[in-house]
């Protein structure tokens, strides 16, 4: 398991820590995929929060590996049309496409945004 928070790291620590540990215990997975998805979904966090913390959980099995990003905002995703002219709109779907499962997790504190992968058959 890696857990990781804004205290200690930023995005860019988070994601190559995504990538070390990906690298290391889930070696069937498409690492930059993952960092991708764990890139855009902390980035949001920062964004998308009135504080911008986030904590970073990972962990894997045999059967999946499971990014879980929490965060102080309690307001669901809210995934827009892409804005290639302006930049923008586009983490949600990359996420969407990037994972086997995204999910939603309301908390009494904020959410977490889970995001999983399945080995290939």
């Amino acid at each position: 398991m890696l857990v990781i928070d804004s205290h200690d790291a930023d995005i860019a620590n988070a994601r190559h820590a995504a990538a070390d540990y990906v690298r290391r215990s889930c070696p069937w997975a498409d690492r930059d995929a993952v960092t991708l998805v764990i890139s855009e979904l902390v980035g949001n966090a920062v964004r998308h929060t009135e504080r911008g913390q986030w904590r970073l959980c990972l962990n894997s099995d045999d059967t999946r590996l499971i990014a879980d990003v929490q965060d102080t905002s309690c307001a669901p995703p809210a995934p827009r049309q892409p804005d290639l002219a302006r930049g923008g709109g586009m983490g949600w779907h990359i996420a969407e496409e990037l994972t086997s499962r995204l999910t939603v997790l309301p908390g009494p504190d904020g959410k977490t945004i889970r995001a999983e992968w399945q080995p290939p058959a």
